[in-house]
């Protein structure tokens, strides 16, 4: 388990360096190639269109080819990114970028299952420790193209990461991970052991696993929580679809806006998505404890609305420092959104564990495509100001869709508390 711990995090290190790769380099990547910033957005939407493809095709490609063969599958794709270093024409560069989201995707969705399936008796302290391991890589890429950028060099950035996935990918088909062998190998059939054990075939809790409440309520109960089930899901995939474009959008486009807006070098600029990652990765270390401390609504509250008001004091203006400054509060509320609001999307909808988790993960993806687009399209069209208040925006509407949720989040526990008194 150790071992296959090792490989998990190593793995999520290339998923991060696959995240802001192309934001960190993106101002010398469209010099290089004489473009403007909407065909940056263009860039993005492209790769996470192929990550949001590598996270669904996971599950089909587990049964035709087994998991170790589909995460060795991933891994090559990533190492396609060692085509930029031939400086390949701009027609290329797209499916290139789409290839290696679809691997980034399917390695991070294949590792996070097999991790889960394999740590039964502790899941949440091994996906902690990869979600940590997947923040330093999206910390460590931008100060390697920090520095490559100063030494004119920025294009080896992206075989870097090629060719370290194609040695990870040679390391998974040779190391031995003793019990774990066997499900490694193993293709579609193997769904009959993990049904057993409570978890499906993707890695994800299945309803008739799970102990809930809403399982044991009577019928008239069932029935009145559908229609509010609907409408919270419906809210909470628009929450995940702004907050999966919104990270997408700063990560690839904060050191274009500090270059513009603030007359930083490239090299400095591409500093601007470590200083990000930094408060992510510091808040995703207290994240728990405050969630359950002041809960989870709370949290979302509180951390939205603050990444909403660190935003719009970016957009209002400022210097270097102070710049710099508010995007690392920017990362420190984000840092807990996505897995708080996933616990608290699954704590309205009971017993659909598996359906909401996918689901709302695959709107998370397509909103990590689509507001990027957008954002590429308001910087090459507008001052580079207007794209940080669309961004600001975003996370001021996530707020408003949460502030919609209330009412609903309360009266469901309303139900629950009286339920449980009769």
């Amino acid at each position: 388990m150790n071992r296959l711990l090792l490989m998990g995090c190593i793995c999520y290190v290339l998923t991060g360096f696959t995240l802001v790769i192309v934001g960190s380099a993106l101002p010398e990547l469209l010099a290089f190639y004489g473009k403007g910033y909407d065909d940056g957005g263009l860039l993005v939407f492209v790769q996470f269109v192929g990550l949001l493809c590598g996270v669904l095709s996971m599950p089909s490609l587990i049964r035709l080819a087994g998991r170790r063969r589909t995460i060795v599958a991933g891994l090559l794709c990533l190492s396609v990114e060692t085509l930029f270093l031939l400086a390949p024409p701009w027609e290329a560069t797209l499916p290139i970028l789409f290839v290696a989201g679809f691997g980034a995707g399917l390695v991070e969705s294949s590792i996070g299952a097999l991790v889960l399936l394999a740590a039964a008796d502790r899941p949440a302290s091994a996906m902690s420790k990869l979600e940590v391991t997947f923040g330093l890589g999206a910390l460590a890429m931008p100060f390697l193209v920090s520095l490559l950028i100063a030494k004119q060099a920025w294009i080896y950035a992206f075989p870097v990461l090629g060719l370290s996935s194609l040695l990870v990918s040679v390391a998974w088909m040779v190391l031995s991970f003793g019990p774990l062998d066997g499900p490694l190998r193993q293709k579609g059939n193997a769904a009959t052991r993990e049904r057993a054990s409570g978890v499906d075939t993707d890695g994800l809790w299945r309803p008739d696993a799970e102990p809930t409440a809403a399982a044991a309520a009577p019928a008239g109960e069932k029935k009145r929580a559908g229609g509010g089930g609907l409408y919270v899901f419906l809210l909470c995939a628009l929450f995940f679809s702004l907050y999966g474009g919104s990270e997408a959008s700063l990560i690839h486009f904060l050191p274009s806006v500090f270059m513009e807006d603030r007359h930083a070098s490239a090299s400095v600029a591409s500093l601007v998505v470590s200083v990000y990652w930094t408060g992510m990765v510091i808040g995703r270390a207290v994240t728990g404890v405050l969630a359950d401390r002041f809960g989870y609504y709370p949290f979302l509250l509180a951390s939205t609305g603050g990444a909403a008001v660190m935003l719009a004091l970016l957009a209002a203006g400022g210097g270097l420092q102070v710049g710099f400054a508010l995007v690392f509060f920017v990362g420190l509320f984000m840092s807990g959104m996505f897995a708080i609001a996933l616990i608290f999307a699954n704590r309205q909808l009971p017993g659909r564990t598996d359906r909401t988790t996918s689901l709302l993960m695959a709107v998370n993806g397509l909103g990590g495509a689509l507001l990027p687009y957008a954002a590429g399209w308001t910087m090459e069209t507008f001052p580079v100001k207007a794209t940080v208040w669309l961004l600001a925006g975003s996370l001021g509407t996530m707020l408003l869709f949460l502030v919609f949720a209330r009412e609903n989040a309360f009266s469901t526990l309303f139900r629950r508390r009286t339920a449980g008194k009769r």
